[in-house]
């Protein structure tokens, strides 16, 4: 390996631990003080590793080392810091901490860089108040004006900042992201290294069902106006439906019913129903099959409203051909594949060449405390980071 994989282990390690919660996982979202301590960690290594580090405007934190050629666009790796409620220690962080010890490695061994190397730390990728990706978001200049007031001054950030923090694309040559694979594929196949070949869009939409509260008791049954009866209907011939697919995936994680007491028939349900697929056009698809069956209940009134589109995005050839050279110099195998869950190189993509970087999951677990990567996957797929962008720097 280039990279020490012992001092980056060390660091992964001791970051993991900031907001750590024995029992329950992790517990750092973003814009809260177990986040900020654990940007300043983040932030503290790479002063003492030589690189000028800066925080922006809705709390990105970059740290910048130059290259040879100061002519040159930067070469921008990372992730985000923040995690979601109970998680594990590896999903987000993985990334930032190994293209920081990507930058030591090439300070420290003078390594032919001749762009500049940026490593990134987002905030705010797994959502909460501002949204998911929301500080890669901000910095690829994807957010919508008017930007929501009440919430930004409920997490400390004003208008004025998310503008500030939008970068500049003439100055980006590419976006690497190093991240644990969020399931099975890898480990089924006893690959250690996946290279992503595009990012799953995701959309989601607010669906109601308003039928009638009354008396569980005495209403007859073909009398009633049952909500929770119609959604799950409903739900039972769209997963029929998807079973059918295999294109997209979707998931409802979220349901409710009012007024949600033992005795009355629920008059009203809600739920959230996500659509995922590498493709936009197959979302919209799905989506409009589910309104056909979901405007077929006559017992009840129906609305479908949409609350999150992400559209998909396809990986650059150069990156993934960057990451198949940089596998093939350290003799480790690796398969393209496509990415199931959505990441910071989603919106960067917008804006720059992005590739990405999976390590195996033990179990296809994460979004858990049970969240694993042995460390041999961790400090493999860190050393590969490092060797892409050096590959990648020779080839843009």
């Amino acid at each position: 390996m280039i990279i020490s994989a012992d001092r980056f282990l060390a660091d992964l390690e001791a970051l993991g631990r900031i907001g750590w919660v024995d029992g329950e996982g992790m517990d750092r979202p973003a814009f809260t003080p177990s986040y900020d301590a654990a940007r300043k960690f983040v932030e503290d290594r790479m002063k003492d590793a030589g690189l000028s580090a800066k925080i922006d405007g809705v709390g990105n934190l970059f740290g910048r080392l130059e290259g040879s050629d100061p002519s040159l666009p930067a070469i921008y790796a990372g992730s985000h810091l923040d995690a979601v409620p109970g998680g594990g220690k590896y999903d987000g962080p993985l990334g930032v901490m190994a293209a920081l010890e990507a930058a030591r490695t090439i300070r420290e061994k003078a390594l032919p860089l001749r762009h500049p190397l940026v490593v990134a730390g987002f905030t705010g990728e797994e959502g909460g108040e501002m949204g998911g990706t929301f500080g890669s978001r901000a910095f690829a200049g994807l957010l919508q004006e008017p930007f929501p007031a009440e919430k930004l001054s409920r997490v400390g950030l004003t208008a004025d900042g998310i503008l500030s923090a939008k970068g500049d694309p003439g100055g980006i040559a590419c976006y690497f992201e190093l991240h644990i694979e969020q399931g099975p594929y890898l480990e089924r196949r006893s690959i250690p290294i996946g290279i992503p070949t595009g990012i799953v869009g995701i959309s989601r939409y607010a669906v109601r069902l308003e039928g009638e509260a009354n008396h569980a008791g005495t209403t007859p049954m073909k009398e009633r106006k049952d909500a929770m009866r119609e959604a799950s209907e409903l739900l039972s011939e769209w997963f029929a439906w998807t079973d059918t697919r295999d294109d997209f995936v979707c998931n409802v994680g979220v349901f409710s019913l009012h007024p949600g007491a033992d005795a009355i028939v629920p008059g009203r349900a809600d739920f959230l129903l996500e659509i995922r697929s590498l493709r936009d056009s197959i979302m919209d698809e799905a989506a409009a099959q589910f309104r056909s069956l979901l405007e077929k209940r006559k017992k009840v009134s129906v609305s479908m409203e949409p609350v999150v589109w992400k559209g998909a995005v396809d990986l650059d050839p150069l990156l993934q051909d960057a990451v198949e050279a940089a596998c093939r110099e350290a003799d480790v195998p690796s398969v393209r594949m496509p990415s199931g869950a959505s990441h910071d190189a989603n919106p960067m993509a917008r804006i720059t060449r992005a590739g990405m970087i999976f390590v195996p999951s033990a179990g296809g677990i994460s979004h858990s405390k049970e969240e694993y990567t042995s460390p041999e996957d961790l400090a493999r797929g860190a050393d590969i980071l490092a060797r892409a962008i050096l590959e990648a720097d020779r080839r843009l």
